[in-house]
Formats: C-alpha cells, sequence, structure tokens
C-alpha cells in the first residue's frame, strides 16, 4: 500500500485540494497519505459498509450509496480514483472503467487493485461457489461477520477485462497510460508462520505445479496505476514495472 500512497502523495499540491474519489469504498480506508489537502468521497452499493464508514470509521467527506456503472457524478471529476478488490465482483466491469475514464482529471490517477485471475488464489475463487469463501472467512480466517450486510467476502464474477490483458487493452484503447503493474503477494489475514498459513501456501504450491505454471504461488493480487494524460495522446500502452514484483 505504501506504493500507492506515494503516488498519490506524489501529486499533492499545497495550492489545492486533491479530489479523491474512492470507488467501492467499504468500511474502511487503507492508505496513509498524510493529514489535510484532500477530499474524500466515498460511494459503494453496499449500503450498511457505507453506514459503518460515516457513523463509525468517519472519514470520509462524502458518502454515497450507488452503483459505479450507473452513478452520474455530472460534470463533477476527481484527481484520483482508488478502486481496490471491488472489479471481480461487479457483472458489466467495462462499464466501470469507462465511467472512471470519464470521471478523472486529464493529468489525475485511475489506481485499481484486483486478485490476478491467473494466480492460484484467483484461480481458486473463480472455480469455487460463493458459499466456499463465506466458509473460508469465517473459519480459516476467523472473520465472524462474513457474509453478512456491510461485510465480504461478496460473490465474484470476473469479467473479461478484470485482468492483466484487460486492463491493458483498456488502457491502450482509450488513450490512458499504464504506469505500473506490480504482482502482491497479498495479506491472507493468517500469521505467516501459522499451520494454516503453510496449508494454504502448499495448496497455492500444488497448483501451480498441476497447471504447469500458469497459475502463479508467488503472488494473489495486481495493482495498477493509470494515468489520464494531459492532452489527449494516440493509444498506447506503457507497463514501467515488471511481474510480478
Amino acid at each position: 500500500m505504501e506504493t500507492i500512497s506515494c503516488e498519490i502523495r506524489s501529486i499533492k499540491n499545497p495550492g489545492r485540494v486533491l479530489e479523491i474519489l474512492e470507488a467501492g469504498c467499504g468500511r474502511r480506508w487503507c492508505l496513509d497519505i498524510g493529514d489535510g489537502g484532500y477530499v474524500l468521497t466515498g460511494i459503494d452499493l453496499d449500503a450498511e459498509a457505507l453506514r459503518i464508514r460515516r457513523d463509525e470509521t468517519k472519514d470520509l467527506h462524502e458518502g454515497i450509496v450507488g452503483d459505479l456503472r450507473t452513478t452520474d457524478f455530472g460534470q463533477r471529476t476527481f484527481d484520483v480514483i482508488f478502486n481496490s478488490y471491488v472489479l471481480e465482483h461487479v457483472p458489466g466491469a467495462r462499464q466501470v472503467l469507462e465511467n472512471f475514464n470519464r470521471w478523472v482529471k486529464p493529468g489525475g490517477l485511475i489506481i485499481i487493485m484486483i486478485p490476478d485471475p491467473f494466480s492460484a488464489h484467483g484461480f481458486t475463487a473463480r472455480m469455487t461457489p460463493h458459499w466456499i469463501h463465506v466458509l473460508f472467512y469465517r473459519l480459516i480466517l476467523g472473520y465472524k461477520n462474513a457474509g453478512k450486510p456491510g461485510y465480504g467476502p461478496y460473490p465474484v464474477t470476473y469479467d473479461k477485462v478484470v485482468s492483466r490483458e484487460g486492463i491493458r487493452a483498456f488502457c491502450g484503447e482509450n488513450g490512458l497510460v499504464l504506469a505500473a503493474e506490480y504482482g502482491l503477494s497479498g495479506a491472507s489475514g493468517l500469521n505467516n508462520y501459522s499451520l494454516k498459513k503453510k496449508l494454504l501456501q502448499a495448496y497455492k504450491k500444488t497448483l501451480q505445479v498441476l497447471s504447469l505454471g500458469r497459475l502463479s504461488s508467488d503472488y494473489n493480487d495486481v495493482i495498477f496505476i493509470i494515468r489520464k494524460p494531459t492532452l489527449p495522446a494516440r493509444a498506447n500502452l506503457q507497463v514501467s514495472a515488471a511481474f510480478p514484483h
């Protein structure tokens, strides 16, 4: 997360307020971009998660219950759009990306985090029913509220665009610059030395071997740092970070 925080801090200007949209804000903000100098707007389809964010976390300047596919901000735009572990749950995710492209200011950032559907972790999420995800969160990770209103996990969809290749193609088709792409091991919520953690890692290693290396066990998630050029640009693609990182 420090990489993302640094990217956002790098465009903060003491002379003006940074407008940030957390698209799919959930119950908490996981970044540290310093004190002040920004306005944080959160939008989420889960009304209970947004209530917790407003009433208990209390770090939003504005909270909106809404669907990222159909919400209309009118002429309002943002310097940063931060979207963390949301797109994999959205049927019609391409519409969300098109909205992000309209909502972000020229020179602004779109930051997206997803579980890679072609990691061992992402493959398992795609191929197992939702009730298994809920049991995993409750029994393995110890989240007693898992599956209740306001709490994940949410059903996964993984539209075609929600992948490394899909995001790259979208950027190229829309004149956006994919400035960086990082693979992350992801936080499982388990102690690194616990038996559960070791068993999960052994499971992922087994999937990697059985898939002849196509399903990596080295990382779970991907971060995309996308920049909207200040001036219109030809469709192009720039990836500055090796994958995985």
